[in-house]
């Protein structure tokens, strides 16, 4: 039997979840204090600035201590659970703390420098870790304890434990025991998406016990169903419709208005337009779809495929600005980042080396991740080190706008609906043709109106006349 004394206290600190991200933010906890738990269990939801992710036990035992509330922000590499594994320490010299702090034999901190991986972003530093660029710890954990198997970003603490991602998925967390009302850790039962909109809406999930769903899972009927009870009490209470609710900004949205004042603040930006008629690059959509009906080809993917090869005739706006030199740094690379609407808010999947694809993989890449992305599917790398970055506000049925750069980079273009409009062909004659407005945003500081013109027309003229592609192959 161990004696009390010679039992060890594990620590396990808030992870990089990828890409050098600094902090996260708690959503939920799944345990809590004197709670037993296995390992790869889940013991929390972490939400950082581009997922939410639930967090699995390194370790089996007994949960001693928990930090940071839900909503509370925590750095990456500070405490967020001991659990006490009733395991003896190295050196049976007493109780003490093992830290799951990555080898102890790499003290200095590992900079990860890729600027085409994340353009213009400071180098991130994560103390005691040696981290890959998928962010997993590939070099293993605190190797005194019993094997814990693979767990998330390689907090694994078995010594042939296989850290990488892959080997999380192939070993799923214990299926926990589910019910209609909240779980016996007071968690109501709603998916990530939905707890989301719960937050976004000041909703309280826990108020409002067994969901719709199955199992008693909360929907987002349920969410907005509570949201238009609360604003009708808010307004009765006051005697009028003029009452007023707080709706925290947190998380992604918390992150996004910070970048959107950065890129305001750091970017001097302008804007040039330019009405494009579609009909040519419709027919072509539809030559594809008869050919080949599980091809994907969209407007909206075939026009990313001629904006890659257009951004290759004009790298300047495939760049950032770097404040030290001052250098415009361009990049061979296009990583096409894709605004997409989301209840989280919005996030940038990337869709990485799109010049290398074909229109077929493009088009259902971007499929992939714009569904991935509405369901909070994807990995941190995946919503980051875009090179140029593209918002189709023509989807969300708006004919035009101006969006805002995505700091670091050089350039960004909205894409307006395509409606059929009035439009003047062979210089008088008036018709009814498929056009959408194309909107080039752009750093002035990296070029001039003359360059962006110049780019936004060539892009027009592939889209007028797609068969001219032929040259380029």
């Amino acid at each position: 039997m161990t004696d009390a004394a010679d039992r060890t206290i594990r620590e396990f600190l808030v992870p990089d979840l990828g890409e050098g991200l600094l902090d996260a933010t708690v959503v939920a906890w799944l345990v809590a204090p004197g709670d037993t738990v296995a390992v790869n269990q889940p013991l929390c939801v972490l939400e950082t600035a581009k997922a939410e992710v639930e967090i699995p036990s390194p370790y089996a035992g007994t949960v001693v201590e928990r930090r940071g509330e839900p909503g509370e922000t925590l750095p990456v590499g500070t405490r967020l659970i001991l659990v006490d594994t009733g395991a003896p320490t190295a050196t049976g010299r007493g109780p003490g703390i093992a830290a799951n702090r990555g080898p102890a034999a790499n003290p200095d901190p590992v900079v990860n420098p890729d600027p085409v991986a994340n353009p213009g972003a400071a180098a991130s530093v994560v103390p005691g870790t040696a981290v890959d660029a998928q962010g997993a710890d590939r070099t293993g954990a605190d190797r005194t304890g019993a094997d814990s198997g693979p767990v998330l970003v390689g907090y694994g603490t078995g010594a042939g434990a296989d850290t990488g991602r892959r080997a999380v998925r192939r070993r799923p967390a214990p299926r926990r025991t589910q019910s209609a009302a909240p779980t016996d850790t007071g968690r109501p039962r709603a998916k990530p998406p939905v707890r989301h909109l719960a937050r976004t809406l000041g909703v309280d999930l826990a108020a409002l016990g067994a969901g719709s769903g199955p199992e008693g899972t909360i929907t987002r009927t349920d969410v907005h169903a509570a949201a238009a009870s609360l604003t009708t009490g808010a307004a009765g209470d006051g005697g009028s419709a003029s009452g007023t609710r707080s709706i925290p900004v947190r998380g992604i949205r918390a992150r996004t208005a910070a970048h959107m004042e950065r890129a305001r603040r750091e970017i001097p930006d302008a804007h040039c337009s330019l009405t494009v008629d579609f009909s040519r690059l419709l027919v072509l959509r539809d030559r594809l779809r008869a050919r080949d009906a599980e091809s994907a080809a969209t407007p909206f993917a075939l026009l990313l495929r001629l904006l890659t090869l257009t951004l290759r005739e004009h790298p300047r706006l495939n760049a950032t600005y770097v404040q030290d030199g001052p250098e415009v740094r361009t990049y061979e690379a296009v990583h096409l980042g894709i605004g997409t609407a989301t209840p989280r808010g919005l996030v940038v999947p990337v869709v990485r080396d799109a010049q290398d694809l074909s229109t077929v993989r493009l088009a259902r890449e971007l499929a992939r991740l714009a569904d991935g992305a509405r369901t909070g599917a994807l990995t941190p790398r995946e919503l980051t080190g875009s090179t140029f970055t593209v918002s189709n506000f023509g989807a969300l049925g708006l004919d035009e706008g101006v969006p805002v750069v995505n700091h670091p980079e050089a350039a960004i273009l909205g894409v307006g609906s395509i409606r059929p409009r009035p439009h003047v062909v062979d210089g008088d004659r008036l018709v009814v043709r498929p056009t959408a407005k194309l909107t080039c945003a752009f750093d002035h500081r990296v070029c001039d109106g003359a360059e962006a013109a110049a780019f936004l027309t060539a892009l027009g003229a592939l889209v007028e006349d797609p068969d001219t592609l032929l040259l380029s192959l």
